[in-house]
């Protein structure tokens, strides 16, 4: 959870929990990377997503739906050991691609995507109508 609200910190708890329930029900794995003291400092998480997803030639994907190292570990290799580690787990299962997204204004994780393998495939800026005003 530390690593969680470390990556998306303006999640609240009760959007945490439900995450954490459908995550539990859905199939996908999480990789943690931990020290020598057996303390969490990195992970990735991924889900099994049965939907379209931009760019996959298939309508079910396995997607990296958080990836995350503790800024002062950075650097060491941690975050491509998780990403081949996920992509192990996704090849073993006979899936053929991963799927990740970023926010447009994080270049670091993008550039971090791009050294890794994944290629861009779209740029999106999303809306809401709230439709009770």
């Amino acid at each position: 959870m530390r690593l969680r609200k470390a990556l998306w910190p303006d999640c609240s708890p009760d959007r945490f929990a439900v995450e954490r329930e459908l995550y539990q029900r859905c199939a996908g794995v999480i990789a943690l990377a931990f020290d020598e003291n057996n303390h969490a400092f990195g992970f990735a998480e991924v889900t099994i997503r049965r939907e379209h997803v931009s760019g996959s030639r298939h309508d079910v994907i396995p997607y990296l739906e958080g990836w995350y190292v503790d800024p002062l570990r950075q650097g060491e290799g941690v975050g491509r050991a998780l990403i081949d580690f996920v992509s192990d787990w996704a090849r073993s299962a006979g899936y053929t691609e991963l799927a990740s997204d970023t926010e447009l204004e994080n270049v670091l994780s993008q550039h971090a995507h791009k050294r890794l393998g994944f290629r861009e495939v779209e740029r999106v800026v999303s809306f809401i109508k709230d439709l009770d005003e």
